[in-house]
């Protein structure tokens, strides 16, 4: 995958990689007092082939976000890492915003010298967050260019669209300036950016799902990949939505009421001051759709919060939302169906989403994001591209795949979405060009999952994981600003998804007396790893690629098998791959748990088994059944009885009872052999 093409990006990044990482770490050092200091920020996303209007209005209002390194950036990367360990001392020991704030945050005393030295340039101060990390500003364009030494210029796209842009890195006092690991929100270049597909009217759908127009239903995406309910009872699990821009409540309501969802509680919440109005028929539509999305994976969730910000730009409004989302803690899902290219959005600002990224990390709140729509190119082809913050090595990144189904929405395959020569869009996914290779991408051999099939041994691949994507193969999802029932697709789609399937394990996870699960991608690479395609928890995807060489001059990257640069471990059989992130921490213990006594068959029809046991004290359990003539499934339970249903008629089936606790599972669990009844 060496082209000129991937050449010339890497070596055009090569400053974004180093002030990435420089900025992680440290803010500028080494000036003397009265010395004016540059300081790192996205000042430099100006023009690219736009044309110059002018000077940008001094009266306009503009927010930027100054942010503050941590007291110790390496501490608390080295925290998180330890969290995903089985078998560290830290396993799963999550902190609070408060701990995380007193432990990693910025220092006190230098966010309040920050605010005072805001307030004395007449900008005023935005919403506080627990870590200090991020400190949002606004004011007049004549305040923020005399306060951090810029000039404004007003810019038209080729596309029509206008945006501001400062005209160097701010320059600031180096008493300040030592304080500010970087300044965004210094151009406004990039504003709406979602990762949807509609279906156009013109296209020629695959009309398989039985929603609305032919999109899958909620019920559908449940059965094609069997999607459980809860193991538990229970309101447990609250989702929160990044979005840049308001919606209608009635749309998820008109949703919930055709998708028989029972309601679920959804709330609004401004970012930093940010109004509710909808601004966007994009924005309002992706709203919409990332709540269904994960409603129809959970339709059991305590609640969704949607956090907006529809004044700033993308990279301010994704900051400031994710800090919110650390600070209320309310959230124990987080799923981001926005991004654009590493490249447009900037070294300052990804290191700072990276910065609030551990925070969320280390607090137990786990981050989905769409890998892109724009196959492997992104926002600037030819060149390949990946997407932040997917390709964020603390986010699961989700990349998309074209669907097919048999006869009552049962599983029929999938193929790597890749729809370009229809205009229709492709999975992103690729290689970063700012991050390592992330631990969890690297065997225990020390061997990258990523090599065999075109991957980087050195640097973060993208993506993790992938879903349903293809709009022609799309959901269905009610907008009333977009004219009621439509089909829809996009990366967007498949990250809310996954978050949705994974609210089900954390669901688990906890009324299991195991913890919040946390970050994803150790146990979803530690279960990959472990088994690859032939695991029962993904559906390896093998076919297709996400470029097209006819219309950009050079490749992509190819599906194969186990781990690739398109899909990632592939999509989901659910009901497994929940079930194995709920075992996960007890697949590494190496205590049996006592096993439970009196496991017997209570009743028996021609699909069913019903059986029960006297567990042991202390232990959960799970019914394992097989069958020479049917695949092996099993069913986590909390009670000493449990139906396992879907059987096959006049078939011999071997049940077994496993228990486990945090320290092991006992796979020497009793076990009784049953035959289900004739079919009538």
């Amino acid at each position: 995958m060496q082209s000129k093409y991937f050449a010339k990006r890497t070596a055009r990044n090569g400053l974004l990689v180093a002030t990435a990482l420089a900025c992680l770490n440290a803010a500028p050092a080494g000036a003397l007092a009265g010395d004016m200091v540059s300081v790192p920020s996205d000042a430099a996303l100006a023009p690219r082939g736009a044309t110059l209007l002018g000077t940008t209005p001094a009266s306009q209002t503009i927010t930027v976000a100054v942010t503050l390194p941590g007291r110790d950036p390496a501490g608390a990367r080295a925290f998180v890492a330890a969290l995903g360990t089985p078998g560290n001392a830290l396993f799963h020991h999550y902190l609070s915003p408060a701990e995380y704030a007193a432990r990693f945050g910025a220092p006190a005393a230098d966010y309040a010298a920050l605010v005072a030295w805001a307030q004395g340039h007449a900008l005023t101060v935005g919403e506080a967050y627990t870590a200090r990390t991020v400190l949002p500003l606004s004011g007049t364009v004549a305040a923020v260019q005399a306060a951090f030494g810029v000039n404004f210029n007003t810019y038209k796209k080729a596309s029509g669209t206008t945006y501001y842009a400062a005209d160097r890195a701010p320059v600031l006092p180096a008493d300040i300036a030592g304080k500010i690991s970087g300044v965004i929100g210094l151009s406004s270049y990039s504003h709406f950016k979602p990762m949807l597909r509609k279906l156009p009217q013109t296209a020629h759908p695959d009309r398989s799902g039985s929603g609305p127009g032919g999109g899958f239903s909620a019920a559908d995406l449940r059965s094609i990949y069997n999607i459980q309910p809860q193991c538990c009872t229970g309101k447990t699990q609250t989702f929160g939505l990044f979005e840049q821009g308001g919606f209608a409540p009635s749309d998820i309501t008109t949703y919930e009421s055709k998708m028989a969802i029972p309601p679920v509680p959804i709330t609004a919440r401004g970012v930093d001051g940010s109004t509710l109005s909808i601004t966007d028929p994009d924005v309002e539509i992706e709203a919409v759709l990332d709540a269904d999305m994960v409603l129809a994976a959970n339709p059991a969730a305590k609640h969704v919060i949607v956090y907006e910000d529809n004044v700033d730009s993308f990279q301010v409004a994704l900051l400031d939302s994710l800090s919110a989302m650390a600070t209320d803690a309310a959230v124990q899902t987080i799923s981001v169906s926005y991004g654009q290219d590493e490249a447009l959005q900037g070294a300052a600002a990804i290191a700072a989403e990276n910065t609030v990224l551990t925070q969320l990390a280390a607090q137990g709140q786990a981050v989905f994001a769409s890998a892109g729509d724009s196959g492997a190119y992104g926002d600037e082809p030819p060149a390949l591209n990946v997407a932040d913050p997917a390709s964020q090595p603390l986010v699961t990144a989700v990349g998309g795949t074209t669907l097919f189904t048999g006869a009552g929405q049962t599983y029929g395959g999938e193929e790597t979405w890749n729809d370009i020569g229809l205009q229709l869009g492709a999975t992103g996914g690729g290689i970063s060009s700012v991050w390592p290779i992330p631990s969890y991408q690297v065997s225990y051999f020390g061997q990258s999952y990523a090599a065999s099939n075109g991957g980087s041994s050195t640097y973060r691949n993208v993506p993790d994981v992938a879903a349903v994507a293809n709009p022609q193969t799309g959901v269905a999802v009610y907008s009333k600003l977009n004219g009621g029932w439509i089909v829809v697709g996009g990366t967007s789609v498949a990250a809310p998804l996954w978050a949705g399937v994974y609210s089900l394990a954390n669901a688990g996870a906890e009324a299991f007396g195991l913890g919040k699960l946390g970050f994803a991608n150790p146990t979803l690479y530690g279960l990959g790893g472990g088994g690859g395609a032939n695991y029962p928890d993904f559906l390896d995807i093998q076919d297709g690629s996400n470029g097209n060489p006819e219309y950009y001059g050079q490749a992509g990257f190819n599906a194969g098998s186990y781990y690739d640069n398109v899909t990632g471990w592939g999509s989901f059989d659910a009901a497994n791959l929940v079930q194995d992130m709920v075992l996960y921490p007890a697949y590494f213990g190496f205590q049996n748990p006592p096993l439970p006594t009196k496991f017997r068959a209570t009743a028996v029809t021609a699909t069913s088994i019903t059986v029960a046991w006297v567990p042991a004290k202390g232990t959960k359990d799970f019914v394992v059944v097989g069958s020479v003539k049917t695949p092996v499934t099993s069913q986590l339970t909390m009670t000493n009885h449990v139906t396992i249903t879907g059987l096959k008629p006049n078939t011999y089936y071997e049940l077994f009872v496993w228990p486990f606790t945090p320290s092991g599972i006992n796979r020497s669990g009793p076990g009784i052999f049953v035959t289900t009844a004739a079919k009538k």
